[in-house]
């Protein structure tokens, strides 16, 4: 027996100070009452043992008695007495629901989600009514679904609600949440019980200093196969060839027989057969030209208890080449170059057809003068000096390129030295200007970045195609990478990857750094992003389109797959399994204020209707009669205690 709402030292404090006032109203009970006699003479001795008698004895004790016991009624259930073992009377349980990607198996009763529902329910059942949960569901992340709450109802709709994920389960993450949510409350710390199939990605294994650890397996079959990944590039020899790669595996234990049936757009491959033997991973190639967008999709059948990674679509884009307008008086001699490029579209223009804004993305103006600036971007070929767009500060002969900039994106992979030119003009450069060789006097090929009023633009001080330049490696890779710095869209590597859903890894060129990089997702927000040895690592929890951009190649990883279960956690040898017995729980407290505030209420009642009517007749007194004799006698008011 134990108070709930009160302590011991305040009930009796409550109890003291009014059964005290109660007792002392009754012994100072002094009602006034009015008599009217004729002298003083003969009432003076009655009024003296009228007096005594009082002092002697206490008028209706029988009420003083009804008071006090209804006034202890009230305080105890004011006190909230509970009849019970307090140590045993309100706990805090979390339930850990599992709605990791293995759930979602199908069943003979639906799916395996609905058989945790069900076994999490019985739980339930056999917890006291008054014992609080929360609900956590847990995959990859624990997301609490309640707060602690007694209400059966609340709980048993939260678990209706719930939903196969996508992601594998974290046990490790799941557990440390439940140990420190168990800490959030101030009534005792119940069980942690943990409902699902208890198959991970990674082999983990729990704390073994975990107490009160529930395991309620829900055994899954594990006999599916799927898709598991879908890697597709586009050739670097040709801009319409593509390559895509179908990664396929076998979870079940025993060998399963399978067809693949791909497409990109209207177009239908041949379908594929594999044989799979328990845990083989098997790809299959496809290699196929297209200039236009379109779906590429991959299907396996037939269909097993885990469908969810049966199909997957991956959205290329349409190939469209870098259009380039040449401004030259000798196309022969730049025509070898450019079009060895297989990502240029080149118009040849003479330089009395310019345009400051050509139908093209970029402009090459070779040796020219020109009045009006290009509109677009624009790479100058050994400019007039004066209508440079850049300040020629001199101009040198016969000087030798002391210098490549490597460690900037214009310079990357330029590593020749000392490469002599005939003639070379020297520019000016200010804040922002990039400079990609460098003579001993100063920089000849630098790059500006666009502004408010000027496009790019990227100026070669030399003339690249003379007899001594134009056999040197260096020539095309400079072309290359000025272009692909004018217009890098046109350039940059496009690579398409369905994979699963949870931490995703992709590596980088060496080129690659963590300045140069963003990572989106299918609506522009930048999504969080971790870069050690060449490798990007992200984590989404949920089916999503991630972008991750840098200034070379573009990637788009499609993680619409779910991340399947490899191992089975082996849990702590500690922790208790299968679902509780009705009677391995302390019986509930009764709770009983809700009849002592009754019993109260009916003793104040009985109170009053005993003793409190009588009390209000008598305190209006009653009222004086005439004498019998017909002489008048002086009459003396005596008020009386």
């Amino acid at each position: 027996m134990f108070f709930l709402n009160l302590t011991a030292a305040e009930f009796f404090t409550l109890l003291t100070a009014l059964g005290g006032l109660i007792t002392a109203l009754y012994l100072l009970d002094r009602t006034k009452r009015k008599k009217v006699v004729s002298t003083l003479r003969f009432w003076t001795p009655a009024l003296t043992a009228e007096e005594r008698q009082s002092r002697r004895r206490m008028r209706e004790p029988w009420s003083l008695v009804l008071q006090l016991v209804s006034l202890l009624l009230l305080l105890l259930a004011l006190a909230q007495l509970q009849w019970g073992n307090r140590n045993r009377h309100i706990r805090d349980h979390v339930l850990l629901l599992d709605t990791s990607s293995a759930s979602a198996e199908r069943t003979d009763t639906g799916t395996l989600l609905n058989r945790e529902k069900a076994a999490a329910r019985q739980y339930l059942q056999a917890l006291p009514s008054r014992d609080r949960v929360t609900l956590v569901r847990v995959d990859a992340l624990s997301t609490p679904v309640t707060s602690f709450t007694a209400d059966r109802t609340e709980l048993v709709h939260a678990l209706e609600a719930s939903d196969p994920g996508f992601s594998a389960l974290n046990i490790e993450q799941a557990l440390s949440f439940a140990r420190q949510a168990r800490t959030w409350s101030a009534a005792n710390q119940g069980e942690i019980v943990y409902v699902g199939p208890k198959l991970v990605s990674e082999r983990e294994s729990a704390s073994s200093n975990l107490t009160r650890l529930r395991l309620i397996a829900v055994p899954a079959r594990r006999e599916n196969c799927g898709i598991l990944r879908i890697d597709i590039k586009r050739s670097d020899q040709n801009g319409i060839s593509w390559q895509a790669v179908v990664a396929l595996k076998n979870y079940a234990s025993h060998p399963k027989t399978i067809r693949l049936k791909t497409a990109f757009a209207q177009t239908a491959f041949r379908k594929r057969g594999f044989t799979l033997a328990p845990q083989e991973e098997k790809t299959a190639e496809y290699n196929f030209a297209t200039n236009i967008a379109g779906q590429f999709s991959a299907e396996i059948s037939p269909d097993d208890d885990l469908s969810t990674n049966h199909r997957a679509i991956l959205d290329l884009p349409a190939v469209a080449p870098l259009t380039a307008a040449v401004y030259t008086a000798r196309p022969d001699v730049l025509r070898p170059l450019l079009e060895a490029n297989h990502r240029l579209s080149v118009k040849y223009f003479s330089p009395s057809e310019y345009q400051p804004k050509p139908a093209a993305s970029v402009m090459i103006l070779d040796q020219m003068a020109v009045r009006d600036e290009p509109k677009i971007s624009a790479l100058w070929i050994q400019p007039v000096k004066e209508y440079s767009p850049l300040p020629v500060k001199t101009v040198v002969a016969d000087s030798i390129i002391k210098n490549w900039h490597t460690e900037t994106t214009l310079g990357a992979g330029l590593h020749v030295k000392e490469i002599r030119v005939p003639t070379a003009e020297v520019f000016q450069t200010f804040e922002g200007d990039v400079p990609v060789a460098s003579l001993a006097e100063g920089p000849t090929v630098v790059g500006r970045s666009s502004n408010e009023n000027h496009p790019k633009i990227a100026v070669i001080g030399f003339d690249p195609l003379s007899d001594p330049l134009r056999f040197q490696v260096t020539t095309p890779l400079l072309f290359a990478n000025l272009l692909e710095w004018l217009a890098p869209e046109s350039f940059r590597t496009i690579d398409r990857n369905a994979g699963h859903v949870g931490l995703s890894t992709v590596t980088l060129d060496p080129g690659e750094t963590k300045e140069h990089i963003r990572v989106l997702d299918e609506n522009g927000f930048a999504l969080p992003f971790t870069v050690r040895n060449e490798t990007l690592q992200l984590f989404a929890s949920r089916p999503s389109i991630v972008h991750i951009l840098s200034n070379t190649r573009e990637r788009v990883l499609s993680l619409t797959l779910p991340e399947i279960p490899n191992f089975e956690w082996n849990p702590p040898s500690n922790a208790i399994t299968g679902l509780p017995a009705p009677s391995s729980f302390s019986p509930p407290a009764i709770d009983l204020w809700k009849w002592l505030a009754a019993l109260g209420a009916f003793g104040l009642f009985l109170e009053w209707m005993l003793f409190g009517r009588r009390r209000i007749f008598r305190s209006r007194g009653s009222k004086p009669q005439s004498p019998r004799t017909h002489r008048p006698q002086p009459q003396t008011e005596l008020v009386s205690r």
